[in-house]
């Protein structure tokens, strides 16, 4: 952060926004001015330069490039520095001590007004003190500011300067708000930011909210109070804002927006700003480290992983049943995702452990472990406040279907009376049996409303053998719903083999051509020329009346025959 008056700006239409350096990095004027200082602060520690040089320099690209830009390179830099006293050979001449000796000795023999005078002066004290004339002179006033020396220097790449500065600007403008919003994605990036809203003291509270786009209508947003907001403004406060600031910036996606207030001599005014991750990819640094959730190709989000630290072994023990249970492969089945975005329970927020999610359609699981009695209390205050605002949301789309599993040697049994239908009690290991069960009633509504919304025309190339996956995913429905479209539009053509239809017409042919064979392997490949897939070899002949008499584990010896 930076001191206010080092703030650049620009103003357009009733919106403000931080005058951000430049992203042309290693060409750009902004550039070119964080190394300039970057050397100037190098070269002033390599040559031991007292501070009022380095002013002095720093001055005269002031007149050549934008004060408040030198001025907030040079504040940032001297955090990463170091300024000290020239060394004496003595442990008690110091500044102070020295100059005390001198008006001592000044005020005994009259005040020095001349040169040979002062020098008498001086050189009696340093007799004195047992060091020499020049130590006197260098040491009196090396305590000034502009006499200390550079010592020691942090150095920084200019790239780096630049993005540091960015964040610094923005935080800067941050401590003029009154209301800030900010949304981030994933429940991972929420709890981190969440954590600091809380360490920091802020004032919060989580809305849903939605600009018009259908992906974002259940998407979830932080409003904090500004610090221009407060009665009684405190630079605590506004400093609390600011250091929020990296942590949301930090996150792969993000969202702020806010109100600025902006004073004249004439009164104030009130600015909105907006800034997200993609206006501002190339220019702030990110703080937080993201490479425990990828997006779309993290292990914890999309698949489980022996590899992937989750919170406790009951977690571990469920995410590896569940992606046993189901192929994580396949685009359209249920999948399951660590910690999603928050559920807001009286303005907030609950971070469920998982979320499974189908065809739009999301299920929150929260495990409830063993934990500390006030954990447990304002988990089932949570819990309750959630169940009761679906009862009264009940045909919203913010209706939220979530399922709790409560460890049994819990003594928390308001949490197990919250909702007979959606919380069930676990003992060593969360069963999938409970879950299972509410996934496939959802199936069902889902293949419901599938039915209803899709139309399918099949190609006429393939009347005769038909994927019902294939025409599944080709019209983003559920197996299930291709089936019974295709039962319902073309009830006498088809019978259903495995996961395909093949045509009455064909399954007669193939009946014929089996006249006379006994031998399994050969009843496979009349199949086989007919392009009957092998995974469907052994239901057709049972579907056309032939039994498979296995006589070993050799299939060479299998016979056919009629039931």
């Amino acid at each position: 952060m930076l001191s206010s008056e080092l703030l650049r700006t620009k103003i357009s239409r009733g919106k403000i926004t931080p005058l951000f350096c430049s992203t042309d990095f290693g060409n750009g004027t902004d550039y070119e001015l964080a190394n300039k200082l970057i050397v100037l602060f190098t070269n002033a520690q390599k040559n031991k330069q007292y501070k009022g040089d380095l002013l002095q320099k720093i001055k005269l690209l002031e007149s050549e490039y934008d004060y408040k830009l030198v001025r907030g390179f040079f504040a940032l830099l001297e955090r990463r520095s170091v300024f000290g006293q020239l060394n004496s050979s003595s442990s008690i001449a110091t500044p102070m001590f020295i100059r005390q000796k001198l008006f001592e000795k000044s005020s005994k023999q009259g005040l020095a007004l001349s040169i040979p005078q002062r020098k008498d002066i001086i050189q009696q004290i340093a007799t004195q003190m047992h060091i020499s004339s020049d130590d006197v002179e260098n040491i009196m006033w090396s305590d000034k500011d502009e006499n200390l020396v550079l010592t020691q220097f942090d150095i920084i790449n200019t790239k780096d300067l630049i993005l540091w500065y960015n964040l610094s600007l923005f935080q800067t403008l941050l401590f003029k708000c009154t209301r800030l919003e900010f949304y981030v994605k994933g429940g991972i990036y929420w709890k981190q930011v969440l954590r600091n809203v809380k360490r920091y003291g802020l004032m919060y509270n989580l809305e849903y909210y939605s600009d018009g786009n259908s992906d974002d209508d259940d998407s979830i947003k932080c409003v904090l109070e500004g610090p221009l907001s407060l009665f009684k403004m405190t630079d605590r406060y506004g400093t609390s804002m600011a250091k929020l600031l990296p942590s949301i910036v930090g996150t792969p996606i993000w969202k702020i927006n806010g109100s600025i207030v902006k004073k004249y001599d004439d009164g104030q005014k009130i600015y909105s700003f907006e800034l997200s991750n993609k206006d501002t990819q190339e220019f702030l640094r990110s703080t937080i480290d993201v490479t425990s959730q990828n997006d779309d190709n993290n292990v914890g989000n999309n698949a489980y992983d022996d590899n992937y630290v989750y919170d406790s072994s009951t977690e571990t023990a469920f995410a590896k049943k569940f992606h046993q249970h189901f192929d994580q492969n396949d685009k359209f089945t249920w999948k399951l995702s660590r910690e999603p975005d928050p559920l807001i329970a009286d303005g907030k927020a609950m971070i469920p452990d998982f979320l499974f999610e189908r065809f739009g359609r999301k299920v929150y699981f929260e495990i409830v472990g063993f934990w500390t009695k006030e954990y447990l209390e304002r988990k089932a205050a949570k819990l309750k406040t959630l169940f009761e605002d679906n009862e009264k949301n009940n045909n919203s789309h913010k209706n939220i279907d979530l399922l709790v599993a409560v460890n049994s040697e819990l003594s928390c049994s308001q949490i197990e009376t919250i909702s007979k239908d959606k919380i069930f009690t676990f003992k060593k290991e969360v069963s999938l049996k409970p879950i299972l069960e509410h996934l496939k009633k959802i199936d069902a509504e889902i293949t419901a409303e599938k039915i209803d919304d899709t139309q399918i025309k099949l190609d006429e190339n393939s009347l005769d053998l038909i994927s019902i996956k294939q025409i599944a995913h080709e019209h983003s429905i559920p197996e299930s719903a291709a089936l019974k479209i295709l039962h319902t539009d073309y009830p006498d053509n088809y019978i259903t083999i495995g996961s395909y239809l093949i045509s009455k017409e064909k399954t007669n042919l193939i009946n014929s051509s089996l006249d006379g064979i006994s031998k399994f392997l050969q009843a496979c490949t009349v199949m086989t020329s007919h392009n009957i897939p092998d995974s469907c070899h052994a239901d057709l002949l049972s579907q056309l009346g032939y039994d498979v008499l296995w006589n070993d584990l050799d299939p060479n010896n299998a016979t056919i025959g009629k039931k």
